[in-house]
């Protein structure tokens, strides 16, 4: 939501002795900065009425045993802006660890042979969660193939697409920004 300044109308009406034009000015020099703020906090994922709504939740998660611990693939097909990230909680007897594994959709946790359960969710900076997103069985680490599985892409790039080829958003038009 772009930025409100109050009585900028009236302020263009201003007038003062040897500068006629003083309200106008000011009416667009302050319009200037009101646009320059709506960009602002578009491409810096900001909202200046608080916080930044959550992205859209990931479609599904993917988890496998891998030799290390458990490969990951986040499928999330979603529009969304660039700077979302992804945080991955792995829970074992009650207890939660969470993994910020950044941008990318694809990748390894080095959880050695924990047997746990995987949830995913999605994040700008500064905003709030999506909600999860569970991966549907228990998996137990440290096993398996050293494959890896089809890559997901990272920031706002699809499921194949080589890394830098993302705008600040994805898809044809920007997605809608609320309040959270």
């Amino acid at each position: 939501m772009p930025a409100q300044i109050r009585n900028l109308d009236w302020l263009r009406s201003l007038k003062l002795e040897g500068h006629p034009d003083f309200g106008a000015r000011l009416h667009e020099a302050l319009t200037d900065i009101k646009n320059g703020l709506g960009t602002l906090e578009q491409q810096g994922n900001f909202n200046l009425q608080g916080t930044p709504a959550a992205p859209p939740a990931p479609d599904a998660l993917k988890v496998v045993p891998h030799p290390q611990g458990v490969q990951y693939s986040i499928t999330h097909n979603a529009n969304f802006y660039k700077g979302a990230t992804y945080r991955i909680d792995a829970t074992a007897g009650n207890v939660t660890h969470t993994y910020d594994v950044g941008a990318s959709r694809n990748g390894i946790l080095p959880v050695g042979n924990l047997k746990a359960d995987y949830q995913v969710r999605t994040t700008y900076p500064n905003g709030v969660s999506s909600p999860a997103v569970r991966h549907p069985k228990t998996v137990i680490g440290g096993g398996g193939s050293t494959a890896l599985l089809p890559s997901q892409g990272a920031g706002t790039t699809r499921a194949g697409q080589p890394p830098g080829f993302g705008g600040p958003y994805r898809g044809s038009t920007p997605p809608v920004r609320g309040q959270g």
